[in-house]
């Protein structure tokens, strides 16, 4: 296997995701929203970049009829369920190779009860208390 590697300033490198010219990139996504269509949205046909965030320029017809049946499906589970089959595609498909996930860690006091993560890795402090 041969292998070029170009290293690119910045605006060159967006330009070449943008217009698919490169085969393989790394970048990363951060959700706008708690929910998996904000992710799966990155791969449907109608986000091609450079006018959506489609950089992979994945196109599936399938894929794209799940997504928009996901769009309209007001009953949790079963859009999850159909979630779940979309990201299946995506990962048979190799379209992404997911690298790492963000963690976070937050030391606390013993006196601090209600402090917990979530999907976006935001700070909610609604429900933390001081006992």
């Amino acid at each position: 296997m041969n292998i070029s590697i170009d290293v690119n300033p910045p605006s060159t490198h967006r330009q070449l995701v943008a217009t698919s010219k490169l085969s393989v990139f790394r970048a990363s996504w951060i959700a706008d929203y708690p929910d998996a269509e904000n992710y799966l949205s990155l791969f449907y046909s109608k986000n091609l970049s450079p006018n959506g965030p489609n950089y992979t320029h994945f196109q599936s017809d399938d894929f794209d009829d799940l997504y928009v049946e996901s769009l309209s499906q007001t009953n949790d589970s079963v859009r999850y369920l159909t979630y779940s089959k979309m990201d299946k595609m995506i990962m048979d498909k190799a379209v992404i190779v997911p690298l790492y996930y963000d963690q976070v860690l937050r030391f606390t006091q013993k006196d601090i009860i209600g402090l917990k993560n979530n999907p976006m890795n935001l700070l909610n402090l609604k429900r933390v208390k001081k006992k």
